[in-house]
């Protein structure tokens, strides 16, 4: 393996010399550093990026962290801090945590020994004691799309609360009494908002919360699969069917095709979530669209900020709104006038 004493000697200069033309640090003259780098090319030296980091002080490395990389919405987020941290000359190094707290956790052990600069996370749970080494490293932190409350942390989430409210009053508008939701467990600070929401809409109209209209499963597309399932086999199913992620929803629509459910003759639908594909469906499906792209550049801009020393003292909250988008899924009710 090519060293830099190697590359030293191929070029006539000191080590200490190469250090600095590899490092981009210090002076050297255009002269000497030709030579270094022609020399790095000629050997095919890659130098030690560790190494490196101990002289910089810094790695150019960001860890992000998502809780679930098969879901169709964190490629766009996942994009979106990409683009902002190349331009800004960071590497993003991603890690999926697929909704587990010991493997977010191993994750996060790897990114710190990887020493990097900062970091983005989407957590899988509501306490963050476990970050209080990253805390006390003086790595920032955002916390992307989830923000458990009390973390201190700088956050970019979207008003899920808000957007579940809109959606569930849209179908209480057409008629709807009867109103059902699948979702995930609560300790999943997305869905304990989006249930918030559901419930707050109900609420707000006189409409009594049953909780047998209230489907809660770990499991994604299954989960969608068997909420669908089980609400519609209750005595006095829902007319209307809230799915709180496009996961869910995928699965629910899968078990309603199987039974030959018509929508939205026989039950009105509502996803969290919106995709391409989404309005190709037959009927095009109304959803809650969340801006994911502009998530993840809102949480790189705000995490190269804090890198660079530009971002105010206090913790930034940053919170966008979900827009309902409504499509063919939804009626009355059958018999409502």
């Amino acid at each position: 393996m090519t060293t830099a004493k190697d590359v030293a000697a191929y070029a006539g200069v000191s080590t200490a010399t190469v250090a600095r033309v590899v490092g981009g640090y210090g002076y050297v003259s255009e002269e000497t550093r030709r030579r270094v780098l022609e020399a790095v090319r000629a050997l095919n030296y890659h130098p030690n990026a560790i190494a490196r980091s101990m002289v910089k002080g810094s790695t150019n490395t960001i860890g992000l962290v998502v809780s679930d990389t098969a879901n169709p919405f964190y490629p766009d987020v996942i994009r979106g801090v990409e683009d902002v941290c190349h331009r800004a000359g960071y590497n993003v190094i991603l890690c999926n945590s697929d909704e587990d707290v010991e493997k977010e956790q191993r994750y996060l052990r790897v990114l710190m020994a990887k020493q990097i600069d900062g970091l983005i996370m989407t957590t899988t749970s509501d306490g963050v004691s476990y970050l209080l080494d990253i805390t006390q490293r003086k790595i920032p932190v955002v916390m992307l799309d989830r923000a458990p409350k009390g973390s201190g942390f700088d956050s970019v989430t979207v008003d899920n609360r808000g957007g579940a409210y809109e959606a569930v009053q849209h179908l209480i508008k057409l008629g709807h009494r009867r109103i059902g939701v699948i979702t995930a467990p609560t300790r999943i600070w997305t869905s304990n908002e989006r249930l918030e929401g559901y419930k707050m809409a109900l609420k707000e109209h006189g409409i009594p919360i049953q909780s047998e209209l209230i489907y809660q499963d770990d499991r994604k597309e299954e989960g969608g699969y068997r909420g669908a399932m089980r609400l519609m086999g209750i005595d006095n199913p829902p007319t209307a069917l809230f799915t709180t992620n496009n996961l869910r929803t995928v699965g629910a629509l899968r078990y309603l095709k199987e039974r030959g459910v018509n929508i939205p003759k026989q039950l009105s639908v509502i996803g969290f979530d919106d995709q391409s594909w989404m309005g190709l469906l037959d009927p095009p499906l109304t959803v809650v669209a969340q801006p994911a792209y502009f998530l993840g550049t809102s949480a790189g801009e705000l995490l190269v900020q804090r890198l660079q020393g530009k971002a105010p003292m206090e913790e930034q909250v940053v919170v966008m709104k979900a827009s309902l988008v409504v499509r063919k899924s939804c009626a009355p009710p059958r018999g409502h006038s």
